[in-house]
Protein backbone atom coordinates (compact mmCIF):
# COMPACT_ATOMS: atom_id res chain seq x y z
CA UNK A 1 0.00 0.00 0.00
CA UNK A 2 2.81 2.18 0.75
CA UNK A 3 4.90 1.64 -2.58
CA UNK A 4 1.57 2.21 -4.59
CA UNK A 5 0.86 5.83 -2.81
CA UNK A 6 4.38 6.74 -3.43
CA UNK A 7 4.18 5.57 -7.05
CA UNK A 8 0.99 7.45 -7.65
CA UNK A 9 1.08 10.69 -5.69
CA UNK A 10 5.12 10.70 -5.23
CA UNK A 11 5.92 11.11 -8.70
CA UNK A 12 2.77 13.33 -9.71
CA UNK A 13 5.65 16.18 -9.65
CA UNK A 14 7.85 14.47 -12.24
CA UNK A 15 4.94 13.80 -14.10
CA UNK A 16 3.48 17.10 -14.08
CA UNK A 17 6.85 18.31 -15.14
CA UNK A 18 7.36 16.14 -17.83
CA UNK A 19 3.71 16.90 -19.51
CA UNK A 20 5.21 19.97 -21.37
CA UNK A 21 7.00 17.68 -23.20
CA UNK A 22 5.07 16.21 -26.60
CA UNK A 23 7.33 13.22 -26.86
CA UNK A 24 7.58 11.77 -22.89
CA UNK A 25 5.26 9.00 -23.29
CA UNK A 26 2.54 8.61 -20.42
CA UNK A 27 3.76 5.01 -20.43
CA UNK A 28 7.24 5.81 -18.88
CA UNK A 29 6.19 7.49 -16.18
CA UNK A 30 5.45 3.59 -14.81
CA UNK A 31 8.73 2.13 -15.60
CA UNK A 32 11.25 1.24 -13.20
CA UNK A 33 14.11 3.62 -12.94
CA UNK A 34 16.49 1.55 -12.05
CA UNK A 35 16.96 -2.82 -12.08
CA UNK A 36 19.56 -3.95 -9.49
CA UNK A 37 21.01 -7.19 -9.37
CA UNK A 38 22.10 -8.18 -5.71
CA UNK A 39 24.35 -10.80 -4.06
CA UNK A 40 23.63 -11.99 -0.27
CA UNK A 41 22.53 -9.06 1.80
CA UNK A 42 19.97 -10.71 3.72
CA UNK A 43 17.30 -11.45 1.01
CA UNK A 44 18.52 -14.35 -1.17
CA UNK A 45 21.98 -15.77 -2.62
CA UNK A 46 21.12 -13.88 -5.63
CA UNK A 47 18.39 -11.07 -5.99
CA UNK A 48 16.89 -9.00 -9.01
CA UNK A 49 15.34 -5.91 -8.03
CA UNK A 50 13.31 -2.92 -9.56
CA UNK A 51 12.39 0.11 -8.37
CA UNK A 52 11.72 4.10 -8.49
CA UNK A 53 13.70 7.05 -6.68
CA UNK A 54 11.77 9.97 -5.35
CA UNK A 55 12.43 13.12 -3.46
CA UNK A 56 14.93 14.04 -5.84
CA UNK A 57 16.69 10.85 -5.60
CA UNK A 58 16.90 10.59 -1.97
CA UNK A 59 14.65 7.61 -0.82
CA UNK A 60 14.57 4.77 -3.52
CA UNK A 61 11.43 2.14 -3.02
CA UNK A 62 12.32 -1.53 -4.42
CA UNK A 63 11.08 -4.86 -4.90
CA UNK A 64 13.24 -7.88 -5.16
CA UNK A 65 12.86 -11.82 -5.88
CA UNK A 66 15.88 -13.66 -4.84
CA UNK A 67 16.40 -17.44 -4.47
CA UNK A 68 18.76 -19.54 -2.64
CA UNK A 69 19.51 -22.50 -4.81
CA UNK A 70 19.31 -26.20 -2.99
CA UNK A 71 23.18 -26.67 -3.14
CA UNK A 72 23.98 -24.03 -0.37
CA UNK A 73 20.34 -24.80 1.64
CA UNK A 74 18.03 -27.03 2.45
CA UNK A 75 15.72 -26.58 -0.57
CA UNK A 76 15.35 -24.30 -3.64
CA UNK A 77 13.85 -21.48 -1.75
CA UNK A 78 12.10 -18.19 -3.32
CA UNK A 79 11.10 -14.99 -1.64
CA UNK A 80 10.11 -11.27 -2.45
CA UNK A 81 11.65 -8.34 -0.14
CA UNK A 82 10.15 -4.56 -0.01
CA UNK A 83 12.50 -2.03 0.50
CA UNK A 84 12.72 1.58 1.19
CA UNK A 85 16.56 3.42 1.48
CA UNK A 86 16.92 6.73 2.23
CA UNK A 87 20.31 8.12 0.80
CA UNK A 88 20.95 11.22 3.17
CA UNK A 89 24.75 12.29 1.72
CA UNK A 90 25.56 13.05 -2.00
CA UNK A 91 29.24 13.97 -2.71
CA UNK A 92 30.16 14.75 -6.50
CA UNK A 93 33.24 13.70 -6.90
CA UNK A 94 33.32 14.68 -10.19
CA UNK A 95 30.60 15.12 -13.66
CA UNK A 96 30.44 11.54 -13.48
CA UNK A 97 30.62 10.52 -10.21
CA UNK A 98 28.77 10.72 -7.32
CA UNK A 99 29.54 9.32 -3.60
CA UNK A 100 26.75 8.20 -1.34
CA UNK A 101 28.19 7.48 1.89
CA UNK A 102 25.72 7.11 4.16
CA UNK A 103 22.39 4.76 2.68
CA UNK A 104 19.87 3.59 5.60
CA UNK A 105 17.24 1.60 4.89
CA UNK A 106 14.68 -1.17 5.88
CA UNK A 107 13.07 -4.51 4.33
CA UNK A 108 10.02 -6.49 4.48
CA UNK A 109 11.07 -10.18 3.28
CA UNK A 110 9.00 -13.34 2.35
CA UNK A 111 9.87 -16.70 1.64
CA UNK A 112 7.70 -18.86 0.41
CA UNK A 113 7.56 -22.86 1.00
CA UNK A 114 5.67 -25.00 3.61
CA UNK A 115 8.28 -24.63 6.55
CA UNK A 116 7.96 -20.82 6.02
CA UNK A 117 4.97 -19.62 7.53
CA UNK A 118 3.24 -16.71 8.54
CA UNK A 119 0.60 -17.94 10.66
CA UNK A 120 1.77 -20.26 13.85
CA UNK A 121 0.31 -23.87 12.37
CA UNK A 122 -2.65 -25.57 14.68
CA UNK A 123 0.52 -28.16 16.26
CA UNK A 124 1.80 -25.18 18.01
CA UNK A 125 1.03 -23.99 21.53
CA UNK A 126 -0.36 -20.71 21.15
CA UNK A 127 2.56 -18.40 21.43
CA UNK A 128 4.64 -21.04 20.98
CA UNK A 129 6.81 -19.26 18.67
CA UNK A 130 6.51 -14.51 18.79
CA UNK A 131 8.14 -14.45 15.40
CA UNK A 132 7.02 -16.60 12.01
CA UNK A 133 9.78 -17.83 9.90
CA UNK A 134 8.37 -17.03 6.41
CA UNK A 135 8.22 -13.43 6.99
CA UNK A 136 10.81 -11.15 9.17
CA UNK A 137 11.80 -7.47 8.49
CA UNK A 138 15.26 -5.82 9.09
CA UNK A 139 17.16 -3.17 8.93
CA UNK A 140 20.70 -1.97 7.28
CA UNK A 141 23.28 0.70 6.34
CA UNK A 142 25.33 1.03 3.33
CA UNK A 143 27.07 3.21 0.78
CA UNK A 144 27.09 3.47 -3.11
CA UNK A 145 29.13 5.04 -5.75
CA UNK A 146 26.81 6.12 -9.03
CA UNK A 147 28.67 6.77 -12.03
CA UNK A 148 28.08 7.19 -15.99
CA UNK A 149 29.29 3.78 -16.92
CA UNK A 150 27.08 2.54 -19.85
CA UNK A 151 25.49 5.77 -20.47
CA UNK A 152 27.12 6.69 -23.69
CA UNK A 153 26.42 2.88 -25.66
CA UNK A 154 23.09 1.72 -23.87
CA UNK A 155 20.22 3.72 -22.86
CA UNK A 156 21.06 4.02 -19.78
CA UNK A 157 21.84 6.90 -17.63
CA UNK A 158 24.45 5.09 -15.16
CA UNK A 159 25.44 2.24 -13.52
CA UNK A 160 26.20 2.37 -9.51
CA UNK A 161 27.99 -0.17 -7.24
CA UNK A 162 26.45 -0.52 -3.41
CA UNK A 163 27.04 -2.31 -0.51
CA UNK A 164 25.08 -2.59 2.50
CA UNK A 165 25.39 -4.41 6.15
CA UNK A 166 22.45 -5.15 7.92
CA UNK A 167 20.49 -7.34 10.30
CA UNK A 168 17.13 -8.72 10.88
CA UNK A 169 14.91 -7.77 13.97
CA UNK A 170 14.76 -11.81 15.34
CA UNK A 171 18.39 -11.30 15.15
CA UNK A 172 19.02 -7.93 16.48
CA UNK A 173 16.40 -9.22 19.22
CA UNK A 174 18.09 -12.44 20.05
CA UNK A 175 21.55 -10.69 20.43
CA UNK A 176 19.52 -8.12 22.67
CA UNK A 177 18.28 -11.35 25.52
CA UNK A 178 21.41 -13.36 24.86
CA UNK A 179 24.51 -11.09 24.33
CA UNK A 180 26.94 -14.05 24.23
CA UNK A 181 25.65 -14.11 20.43
CA UNK A 182 28.38 -13.34 18.42
CA UNK A 183 28.18 -10.31 16.29
CA UNK A 184 28.75 -11.39 12.99
CA UNK A 185 26.43 -13.90 13.59
CA UNK A 186 23.54 -11.26 13.10
CA UNK A 187 25.50 -9.35 10.57
CA UNK A 188 24.94 -9.49 6.96
CA UNK A 189 26.68 -8.02 4.26
CA UNK A 190 25.56 -7.65 0.51
CA UNK A 191 26.83 -6.19 -2.39
CA UNK A 192 24.74 -5.51 -5.46
CA UNK A 193 24.53 -3.16 -8.19
CA UNK A 194 22.13 -0.93 -10.07
CA UNK A 195 21.59 0.27 -13.10
CA UNK A 196 19.37 3.85 -14.06
CA UNK A 197 17.39 4.47 -17.06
Amino acid sequence: MIFLFLLVFGRTEIFSQNEQNKDTSKYTFFLPDYVKLQFAGGIGFLSLGVGYTFFRQKLDVSYFYSYIPKKISSDDLHSVSLQFTTKLLRIKINKNINLLPLNIGWFIHHTFGEEYWIKLPSHYPNDYYWWSPGRNAGVFVGGEIKTKLLSNKTPASGTAFYFRIGSRGLYIASKFKNSSIPLDEIIELGFGIAVYR
